[in-house]
């Protein structure tokens, strides 16, 4: 009798733009709790971002960038999932790092329905500092609220200090009864450094950038409603700008900080150059927060994409990137597909 082999386990890590997602998959990778692994990375974008990020054999990582993976059984998630069951060297489990706009529950049916393939969990990052406001917001807090119901596990990181703590993890917990709530405390270390660039260990132009982790933060928030932006048909869009010089680090960033009514989330692999020193740096925004970190040259080039309300303001922030930089032709961009529930 032919032995039947057992079915392909597949866990999907989900949360909304900028919670923690890649961040905690390189935790898990670091401490061994990946084990033979094939790793399907979805991110909004034409630029994918969060799989470069990803700390684990290239060989196992897989990218979508539809923004999306949500939309039909018969899409390109689908055919990544029967391409695991038909690789030579089987892996023992599927992780999914869902975008920070799909809807979870949409993925977890894939996986249930997937010959050969089973739900493990559905695990689901939440940004505590902006969990109420992202709740209430009129333009993605349906979204939100999605991605929290279809958790098995909630991760929670970015807690506030002393008695605000306990009132988030409730709050959270009425969100989502049926899930087990989990503290990520040191999810984004970085973050806990103070508000100033640090010298890391020198290094030669070749080998990447001498100095640098920095955190920057903003007390804007964007707000739940953006006049000629909340209802608009097509949501969020996403834009990816391509720099083909070094771009002023103090500039973008002020750059970015300033347009928080509108953008949500940017990212990318930037090279940079601040007084005399030049070198490439990773650089995430998610709501008041940015953070900077070297890094090495990235294979695709430098650029950033940036995710917000769509709209002439929107527009206006990505003319002021281009800007940066003199070079026609470095941007393009693509609406968010809107996630049905």
């Amino acid at each position: 009798m032919a032995v039947t082999e057992r079915q392909l386990p597949v866990t999907v890590i989900a949360g909304f733009l900028g919670a923690g997602k890649t961040s905690y998959l390189n935790q898990c990778i670091a401490a061994g709790q990946v084990d033979d692994a094939l790793i399907i990375v979805n991110d909004v974008g034409a630029v994918n971002v969060d799989v470069e990020s990803i700390a684990w054999r290239d060989d196992r990582v897989l990218a979508l960038t539809n923004g999306c993976m949500c939309c039909t059984l018969g899409g390109s998630l689908v055919e990544q999932l029967s391409q695991a069951l038909r690789l030579k060297s089987r892996p023992a489990q599927v992780i999914i790092e869902a975008s920070g706009v799909a809807d979870p529950e949409r993925i977890a049916d894939i996986a249930r329905l997937a010959p050969g393939m089973e739900l493990a969990e559905v695990v689901v990052l939440v940004d505590a500092s902006q969990a109420r406001h992202l709740a209430g917001d009129v333009q993605v807090g349906q979204l939100w609220q999605a991605q929290l119901a279809a958790a098995h596990r909630v991760l929670i990181n970015r807690l506030p200090p002393g008695q605000a703590q306990q009132a988030v993890l409730q709050w959270l917990s009425d969100q989502a009864p049926d899930a087990a709530m989990e503290c990520q405390p040191d999810i984004d270390s970085a973050e806990q450094q103070e508000s100033a660039w640090h010298e890391a260990p020198a290094a030669g132009r070749d080998q990447g950038p001498r100095f640098m982790t920095r955190v920057s933060s903003s007390s804007t928030l964007t707000p739940s409603a953006v006049p000629g932006h909340a209802g608009l048909a097509h949501g969020l869009c996403h834009r990816a700008v391509r720099f083909s010089e070094p771009v002023p680090t103090e500039e973008l960033e002020a750059l970015l900080l300033d347009y928080l009514d509108v953008l949500l989330r940017a990212k990318g692999f930037v090279l940079g150059h601040s007084n005399d020193h030049v070198g490439w740096f990773s650089l995430q925004l998610s709501g008041p927060r940015l953070v900077w970190r070297a890094h090495a040259a990235s294979a695709n080039g430098s650029a950033l994409v940036c995710i917000g309300r769509g709209g002439a303001r929107f527009d206006q922030l990505i003319q002021q990137l281009q800007g940066l930089v003199t070079s026609e032709g470095n941007s393009f961009s693509t609406p968010v597909s809107r996630v049905s529930m």
